[in-house]
């Protein structure tokens, strides 16, 4: 590879990533209004575990759940990482094991958030999987339309 394709290839990639944090900010933006409408403040969504145990209150989780689907998936990342530095096979073989199956819960979580977000605010199943689908344009439809309030009681 020259330096040509080089810089071509480093040119692809700074728009891939502007683009990437634009996407990112549009987000933070729209879970920021999502948030102040659910009574929320709203720079809770600029911390990282806090977001997502916020957005999985915010969908109707109890407590619980919550702490189980935003601290789950960074207990087994700790555990794995103590039990591979005792070199012992059978301690790691369960930590993955339990991370994998925090990850799961995890992610089943956090699909089950979007449809019951969407039904909180009003809406219906199409729009959960647009949540699902497309969440930063989601969320600022949801943060910014007039139309749209929130329901904590659904």
């Amino acid at each position: 590879m020259n330096d040509s394709d080089l810089a071509a290839v480093y040119g692809v990639l700074s728009i891939v990533w502007l683009f990437a944090v634009a996407i990112g900010v549009f987000q933070i933006i729209g879970v920021w209004k999502m948030y102040k409408k659910a009574g929320i403040p709203g720079w809770h969504s600029l911390i990282p575990v806090l977001n997502i145990y916020d957005w999985l209150r915010m969908a109707g989780f109890n407590a619980v759940w919550s702490l189980i689907g935003s601290v789950g998936t960074i207990l087994g990342i700790i555990f794995i990482a103590v039990e591979s530095a005792s070199n012992n096979e059978n301690a790691m073989a369960v930590s993955a094991v339990l991370m994998f199956i925090l990850g799961i819960i995890a992610v089943v979580l956090q699909i089950m958030s979007c449809f019951k977000i969407a039904k909180r605010f009003g809406q219906g199943i199409g729009i959960g999987f647009l949540f699902l689908l497309f969440a930063p344009i989601m969320c600022m439809v949801a943060g910014f339309s007039k139309d749209w309030t929130y329901h904590p009681k659904i």
